[in-house]
């Protein structure tokens, strides 16, 4: 009974994480009158949208961000696993911590230094750069750590030069994680949001929130298709490649890889790099946002409170942390149980909405909500979605249920199967083996998967504009954005700085227990 009750929550699992898609499809095949405007013809609207070059640019951006982030986050990762230098894995992790940085705040503060007229394709792009970079380093490191060195030692022995060794041996291995993390790169590229609306480059997703912000549906939903076609192929091509990359090493006694003494003049470039990483992603936007808030003190300017603001933004995450979590259970043994037909369906849907912008998945929670009020005849019931929250935690756990079922999934997976055929000999319940046995081990991934979605949410910016604004939430996320975009710098650097201390507390402990999930 048990079994079927687990199935039936991952299908609705997978049922919620299609809303949005059905929302968009819908919207598309009947899209929703709009009062103040008349019908507009489809191929005029994508003149007025100006469709071909916001995909053009999107489509370059995400291929730009993705080619420089895989380069110098393979280095980056080359660093840290082969070679010895001093500070190397402190520098390494020091530079892991730009993953907390929220991209707005990075682009803010990288704006107000070099110049106010610090906007379009290079700003975003050196942003989101500077962000992404990390992503390459995890997947990639990982990849190297398996490896074993005695292909390596055994090339060496025959004579190859380090070069040979790197594109000989080394890349053939990674290949399939240094691909995977240029998907994943560029995926992240096309549904960025905060970076691109801060430096006024118009793509796809800044273009969408303005579209919907003003109320053009008919517009919003030829965008909201057109990053559908171009983020489900990148989709499919990544979990494809995915299945591609080994999660564990397959050599019979894999032997330790040694590590290489840097010459100096690699030092220099490891130093550099290092320097890069840590000064541009995380201290420069401190000290920016510690000077706008020292500045705001000097003229003896009013700072608003953030009382409301942390409380709004600590009591969503700690809510939708624990649902999202929670509803990851039921996918993530459905998965370990079932690798194929059901198992690896709901795997897939669970993982697809992470593609997808946040904005997009927002504003396809919206159309659900409009025409369920259609349906209804119900004028009220989009307003009582929209105000009660609901639609607010449906779009964080589209977001971010993906980060919760990885975790919990592989914490699933560690589980010794002969202790629960023991317990079942003894004549424990199922009930009794997990609470007793299975919860104990699971504890570490869960504890991690529920920080990781705490930190996600915690910096998560459009679907908090589109879906809790209207709540009256203004966590800290908004009030950056919101202060910053008015000009009020006092105040988005003092809530900034409250931001990024939460975020690296969380991202500190994540790095902390990497090594017991």
């Amino acid at each position: 009974m048990t079994r079927q009750i687990l199935t039936a929550l991952a299908l609705l699992t997978s049922a919620i994480m299609l809303l949005p898609l059905i929302g968009l499809l819908l919207g598309f095949i009947d899209p929703p009158e709009n009062p103040l405007a008349p019908a507009t013809p489809f191929l005029e609207l994508i003149v007025q949208s100006d469709l071909w070059a916001l995909l053009g640019r999107t489509i370059l951006l995400g291929i730009s961000v993705s080619v420089l982030s895989v380069f110098l986050g393979t280095y980056l990762a080359y660093l840290l696993v082969r070679t010895q230098y001093f500070g190397h894995h402190v520098l390494a992790l020091v530079g892991l911590m730009s993953l907390a940085m929220p991209s707005y705040i990075l682009a803010a503060t990288l704006r107000d230094i070099l110049s106010a007229y610090f906007t379009g394709f290079f700003p975003v792009l050196l942003t989101l750069v500077v962000i992404t970079i990390p992503y390459v380093q995890l997947l990639v490191s990982a990849s190297l750590m398996r490896l074993s060195s005695s292909e390596e030692e055994a090339a060496r022995t025959l004579g190859a030069s380090a070069p040979q060794v790197f594109f000989k041996i080394i890349l053939p291995h990674a290949r399939p994680s240094i691909a995977l993390a240029f998907l994943i790169t560029i995926l992240y590229t096309i549904s960025e949001f905060g970076a691109v609306s801060v430096l006024n480059y118009p793509v796809l997703t800044w273009r969408l929130y303005q579209a919907v912000d003003h109320q053009q549906l008919s517009q919003a939903i030829l965008l909201g298709t057109s990053l559908l076609a171009v983020g489900i192929p990148l989709f499919i091509f990544s979990r494809l490649l995915h299945g591609e990359v080994p999660l564990i090493t397959q050599l019979a006694n894999p032997k330790q890889t040694s590590r290489v003494t840097l010459s100096p003049l690699s030092l220099i470039f490891a130093y550099s790099a290092h320097a890069i990483m840590i000064g541009i992603g995380v201290i420069l936007p401190v000290i920016v946002l510690g000077t706008w808030v020292f500045e705001g003190l000097m003229q003896h300017i009013t700072f608003a409170s953030l009382h409301i603001a942390i409380w709004d933004s600590l009591r969503i995450a700690l809510f939708a942390a624990s649902f999202i979590v929670l509803l990851s259970f039921a996918p993530a043994w459905l998965a370990t149980q079932r690798t194929k037909g059901i198992g690896r369906f709901v795997e897939q849907t669970t993982y697809l909405s992470s593609a997808l912008p946040g904005i997009l998945l927002a504003f396809g929670l919206m159309l659900i909500a409009l025409y369920l009020a259609r349906f209804s005849n119900s004028t009220n019931l989009y307003t009582h979605l929209l105000h009660s929250g609901i639609l607010l935690i449906l779009g964080y756990t589209l977001c971010f249920l993906s980060q919760a079922y990885t975790g919990v999934k592989t914490a699933i997976l560690k589980l010794d199967r002969r202790q629960y055929d023991t317990a079942k000999t003894l004549g424990a319940s199922s009930l009794r083996y997990f609470f007793k046995i299975a919860l104990p081990s699971l504890k570490p991934g869960i504890a991690t998967a529920f920080i990781l979605v705490f930190l996600a949410v915690l910096k998560e910016l459009p679907v908090t504009l589109l879906l809790g604004g209207a709540m009256g939430l203004r966590p800290l996320s908004y009030r950056v954005f919101d202060r910053y975009q008015e000009a009020f710098l006092h105040d988005a650097g003092f809530a900034g700085l409250v931001l990024l201390l939460l975020s690296f507390l969380m991202m500190a402990i994540v790095l902390r227990w990497r090594s017991h999930v």
